[in-house]
């Protein structure tokens, strides 16, 4: 138990450490990927039925979802913004409805979604900090 303890206290001072010194890409990327984690950690308790870890997994991707969605500049964004809202909403759905009824399909397409968003956006941080 105490080394449960400790790693998760160590998870938590690195994540602390990561965020602190990130600059708004680096962030959205941090998000990116502790979505994109949770839903793969969220399918895994999935295929096992531990659907108290799945439901603890889609929460936390839930609570990201959130975040990435209320974080759009739609002043600056314009219609890349407003995409991306449009994604975010149905992303909410099917991760719920993943949640609800145990839909593997949906928390993959969602899955497969965001993993494309994610990648767009290393693209765009890598350029963006090499110009």
């Amino acid at each position: 138990m105490f080394n449960q303890d400790a790693i998760k206290a160590y998870q938590t001072a690195e994540q602390d450490y990561l965020v602190e010194g990130a600059d708004p890409h680096d962030l959205v990327q941090i998000l990116f990927t502790h979505l994109l984690l949770s839903m793969e950690l969220a399918r895994d308790a999935l295929e096992i039925k531990d659907l108290a870890s799945k439901s603890e997994h889609l929460t936390k991707a839930l609570t990201i979802v959130h975040v990435l969605a209320t974080s759009l500049d739609f002043d600056r964004g314009g219609e890349v913004a407003q995409s991306l809202e449009q994604v975010y909403v149905w992303a909410r759905k099917r991760l719920i409805e993943a949640s609800f009824r145990n839909n593997l399909e949906a928390l993959n397409e969602v899955h497969e979604a965001i993993s494309e968003i994610a990648s767009a956006w290393n693209t765009i941080s890598s350029a963006a900090k090499a110009a």
